[in-house]
Parts: structure tokens; sequence; C-alpha cells
């Protein structure tokens, strides 16, 4: 098999994990690398990130391309987007701006150019929502925190998750990468950035991934510059055709 794909002359290491039972693996070789995604097949389904990735690579964004594939036993030979994820960078304080400008024109590209492609793709609706919200009571509140969630906590919750539903669901609906972050977008060069880890792509609100962006889980920046950035994309949007809300403020 390995002569077959031009491998027989190679170096594979251990290149990434996430959360889930996915495996990556870096083919290194003279004419270049690869990556080698391993997917149990009775743990996972590549078929998802097979075919957001031909979506993502037809609307104009830059993806790993699936070279070859084995789904019966859950093997994906992928293209190499290297090794520079954005969040180191962006803790060191390197081009930040640039890599945000970089990150929102991808963003606007794939709210632009997806809405054929996001018909295609499961809704992101109230059930699966609140389906990710009742995480907070059930895994962090009570679990992990070890809190006991009486009747009037548990009042307050409904409250807010009801609330948050209802704007959510308000929102025009795009294609949402729905982890759209630092530890999952690439520093690369020509055609920055490299997005990884999209194979959970819903139809969902227009915030979504720009939420996920720049009130990033494992990065802060100061408000008034997060503003700046927000109010910046809505104006691209709303020149793109992109729904983007009746005021800054909404």
């Amino acid at each position: 098999m390995g002569a077959e794909l031009g491998l027989e002359s190679t170096r594979i290491v251990p290149a990434s994990a996430d959360a889930s039972f996915r495996r990556y693996f870096r083919v290194e070789r003279p004419a270049g690398s690869l990556i080698v995604m391993d997917a149990p097949p009775e743990r996972e389904n590549i078929e998802p990130y097979v075919r957001v990735s031909a979506m993502l690579a037809d609307i104009g964004v830059n993806v790993p391309r699936v070279l070859e594939q084995d789904r019966e036993r859950g093997f994906l030979l992928l293209t190499d987007l290297g090794t520079r994820l954005y969040l180191p960078e962006l803790k060191a304080g390197r081009n930040v701006d640039a890599l945000y400008e970089d990150a929102l024109g991808a963003l606007l590209r794939i709210q632009a150019r997806g809405g054929e492609h996001a018909r295609q793709l499961p809704p992101y609706d109230r059930a699966r929502l609140e389906q990710e919200m009742l995480l907070l009571p059930d895994w962090l509140i009570a679990r992990h925190l070890g809190i006991t969630i009486d009747a009037g906590l548990r009042s307050l919750l409904r409250a807010a998750f009801d609330f948050l539903l209802d704007e959510v669901l308000a929102q025009p609906r795009v294609f949402v990468h729905r982890d759209y972050h630092s530890r999952n977008l690439m520093v690369c060069a020509g055609a920055n950035p490299g997005i990884l880890d999209f194979q959970d792509a819903v139809c969902g609100a227009v915030a979504y991934d720009l939420v996920s962006l720049l009130r990033d889980l494992y990065i802060a920046w100061p408000p008034g510059r997060v503003r700046d950035w927000l109010l910046g994309y809505r104006g691209r949007a709303l020149a793109a055709g992109v729904a983007a809300g009746a005021s800054d403020a909404e």
C-alpha cells in the first residue's frame, strides 16, 4: 500500500489528537508531508468529514484535501496544513490583526458563498442547541462542581436557556463550522488560514462562528478590540449580502 501511494520512503510520527476517537499521524517524505486520519469505524463516521471538506473546498477556503480513503477501515490520507496553530502565534502577539483579518475573511467567504451547501447540513435547531446547553447543569455544575441544583437554580437556568434559544433561533441561517477558533486554525503561507475540525458543521445562526472566534475559549482580548473586529466584520458581511442584523446592537 505504501508503494501504491508513493509512501515507500517515509517516517510516520503522531501529529495531533482531538476530543474524539480520531487520531492523526504525519507522514514525512521527501516530496512533502501528508496526514493520515485514523477513525475507528465502530466509533467514528468519516463520511461527514469527507463531505464537509469537499463543501469548504468548493466554497474556496483552505482545508485538508482528501487524497485517498478507506472508509471500511476508517482511514483517510490528507494534505498537510503544517504545524503552526493560530493560538501560539496569537499568544506571542505576532501579527494579531493580520491573522484575525484572514480568519474573518475566510469566515465571510463561508457565510457569503456557502448558502447552497448550508441547506444540505443538519439544522442547528432548538433540540440540538438545548442538548448542548444542558451540559452546563449536568456536566459542570452537578458533576464537576458538586453543586446541588435546587428548584430555584433550575428555574433560573431554564429562563436563561429559553432566552438564549429564542435569540439564537431568530438569527439568519448560514453555514456554521461550530468550532471556529484559534486551535482549529493554522497559519499557512499563501492561503491563510488553514481550517481544521469542520466535520460537525451545521446550518445555524450567523453569529455563532463569529462568537467562537472573537470570544475564544483559549485567548481573550479587550472588549474594545473585539467590538472593532465585530463591527468591521458586520460591515463587510452586509456588503457581501450576508444578513448581519438590522443594527450594530442587534
